[in-house]
């Protein structure tokens, strides 16, 4: 049971991807105040633990219900990213040195696609379908979600080691590798709604 545990913990973390989402989150967050960032972060973790519950319990119903299928999750979520990472690089010098930009960012991009991607809520969806004990599964998602929390509160502070040069070079490298990411994401939808 305890093997079970941490074998489920483990691949859920890897699946959320905790480094792979700190670009997202310095990229989306630059603008706000540290305190402000950290209770946008906690909020937005908060909601995709939830949204990640739900799925665990009614994915599979919600997805036939719908006639959605995971790769059009895949799909969809490539396509947003790669919207952000677009933002990233392109961002204009008076949006980065002036933090114009002050949208509350709700659910998306950071709860969905970030956090609660297509990757896990299909893998919620898989595992809540499996028969297996649901409390183990639940109990392994919140073990990996505690994990992926201190990585995200603490990724905002990169802007007081880089500086303000360092966080455009970065963000725009950043934002390079979300544009990889989103379209391997992408493409993953596309290679299996057409190969299957």
């Amino acid at each position: 049971m305890i093997g079970d545990l941490f074998h489920m913990s483990f691949l859920f973390l890897i699946v959320m991807d905790p480094l792979g989402n700190v670009p997202i989150f310095v990229g989306v967050l630059k603008a706000f105040d540290p305190e402000r960032q950290r209770r946008i972060i906690l909020r937005e973790l908060l909601i995709a633990l939830g949204i990640m519950v739900v799925f665990l319990f009614f994915g599979q119903g919600f997805f036939t219900l719908l006639n959605v299928t995971p790769y059009s999750l895949q799909i969809a979520g490539g396509i947003i990213l790669f919207m952000i990472a677009i933002r990233m690089i392109f961002a204009n010098p008076g949006e980065r040195k002036g933090g114009r930009i002050t949208e509350d960012p709700l659910i998306v991009p950071l709860a969905v696609p970030a956090v609660a991607g297509p990757a896990i809520l299909a893998t919620m969806t898989l595992y809540g379908g499996s028969g297996a004990n649901k409390l183990l599964i639940l109990s392994a998602l919140l073990i990996a979600w505690l994990c992926l929390l201190p990585t995200l509160i603490f990724s905002p502070h990169l802007k007081k080691l880089l500086g303000e040069n360092g966080i455009v070079a970065a963000e725009r490298l950043f934002g390079y590798i979300v544009i990889l990411v989103s379209t391997q994401m992408a493409l993953n939808g596309l290679i299996s709604t057409f190969g299957s």
